[in-house]
């Protein structure tokens, strides 16, 4: 098929622009490999404390992950039981805290890059991923369901937010969690997994979700300290391209021994990031003449070979 000189400027114009697009999708597919210095935290991080999020954004690190978002029979999300964010499938959270969107923004003008929200914990039973299964057998993923209604709520009333993270660590349904994860890869969501046990299942859960939908789980958040503890991103727990970032806890090791721990599972096996939990323990507090928070995002990076300044974009 012929066409004129307009058509083809305009069809070489759209080629550049796919180019571009494609351009942009590999930056991003590169950035979501290299990693993130990441640091898990409750209260601390939703409570409008300033000196908190003037801390996080100093800190060096470049995801905050905050923790944990329960999921209700009714599909009512709340934070700790005590920051109600949906209801009936409706943002409520400006009624507790109403500068929360305007502090994760304000996270994210420091060393945080990514935002992500954890569901699920050790906490409760029945579980969240109990509810998650119920309702998504109950009532489906689609735009009428509770659950697409929920998180397309938070997404508009916090723009800022940009993955969810899955600590299930009882139900183990492959089935709902996939339906659950791709419903939120459509919704503009990255989802992560944060295991401690039960490598298979996690394994095959990450491989089907993102056969249905590419791309949508971009990392894994391995707990090697608790129940984790004795775990390695270098055995056990592969993910084939999915990237897996190993986790410490403040509790056990100081920055120094987070720092030994991170450079062996780096030289072995060349992880790209990691992450700390939990922020709750050292916010505030100092390590040897320096913020606790920014001492152990130092260490993480130290050991993964990051080279740059506190607070800086990654």
């Amino acid at each position: 098929m012929r066409h004129s000189s307009q058509t083809r400027g305009a069809l070489a114009l759209l080629g550049r622009a796919a180019l571009a697009l494609c351009g942009l999708a590999v930056a991003a597919s590169a950035a979501a490999a290299a990693g993130y210095t990441g640091v898990y935290g409750g209260g601390p991080l939703y409570k409008h404390v300033a000196s908190n999020i003037s801390e996080i954004q100093k800190s060096g690190f470049s995801e905050v992950v905050v923790w944990s978002v329960e999921v209700s029979a009714a599909g009512d999300l709340n934070i700790n039981g005590e920051f109600p964010l949906t209801s009936g499938g409706a943002y409520v959270g400006n009624n507790t805290w109403p500068n929360f969107a305007a502090d994760l923004a304000a996270m994210k003008q420091g060393s945080a890059k990514r935002i992500t929200f954890s569901v699920g914990s050790s906490n409760a039973n029945p579980s969240d991923f109990d509810h998650v299964k119920a309702l998504v057998q109950a009532l489906g993923t689609g735009p009428t369901s509770i659950l697409y209604k929920d998180f397309q709520a938070l997404k508009q009333a916090l723009p800022s937010l940009d993955a969810i993270d899955f600590d299930d660590e009882s139900t183990y349904d492959s089935a709902s969690m996939t339906q659950f994860a791709v419903m939120l890869g459509q919704l503009g969501y990255h989802v992560t997994m944060s295991p401690y046990q039960n490598a298979t299942f996690w394994t095959a859960v990450v491989s089907d979700i993102n056969a249905q939908r590419p791309g949508t789980v971009d990392g894994v958040h391995l707990q090697a300290y608790s129940g984790g503890a004795g775990n390695s991103p270098c055995a056990g727990w592969d993910f084939g391209s999915v990237p897996v970032f190993p986790g410490l806890w403040d509790a056990d090791d100081t920055p120094s021994q987070v720092q030994a721990k991170m450079r062996g599972w780096k030289t072995q096996c060349g992880i790209g990031g990691g992450f700390l939990w939990l922020y709750d323990d050292v916010a505030g507090k100092t390590y040897e003449g320096q913020d606790a928070a920014r001492a152990y995002a130092a260490a993480i990076d130290k050991a993964l070979g990051v080279h740059r300044a506190q607070g800086a974009p990654r």
